[in-house]
């Protein structure tokens, strides 16, 4: 299978490491996650400008649960692509 990476704040460099190992079958989308200056979150997701390359894809998102903000951000980001018609979502926690 070939996939879409979509990669938390702090996961950044592995899904860097895991396209640069198999180019061919994985693509990683640049997310941008920032806030707003009232503290509220300012996602943009990575795949979707200036073409859709998400939809109808085999997704793996890299997360990272360590704190409470980080998690509800990312928890965002997987129900907008599960709303984005994704053939299927991966999630993948890194613990080590």
């Amino acid at each position: 299978k070939q996939y879409q990476i979509i990669a938390g704040p702090a996961c950044e460099a592995m899904a860097q490491r895991i396209q640069a190992s198999e180019p061919a079958r994985f693509t990683y989308h640049e997310t941008s996650w920032d806030k707003f200056p009232d503290g509220t979150d300012r996602i943009v997701v990575g795949g979707f400008q200036p073409k859709n390359e998400i939809a109808g894809e085999h997704v793996l998102m890299l997360a990272s649960f360590h704190d409470n903000d980080v998690t509800l951000s990312q928890f965002q980001v997987m129900v907008m692509l599960l709303m984005s018609f994704v053939e299927s979502l991966t999630i993948v926690l890194p613990f080590y």
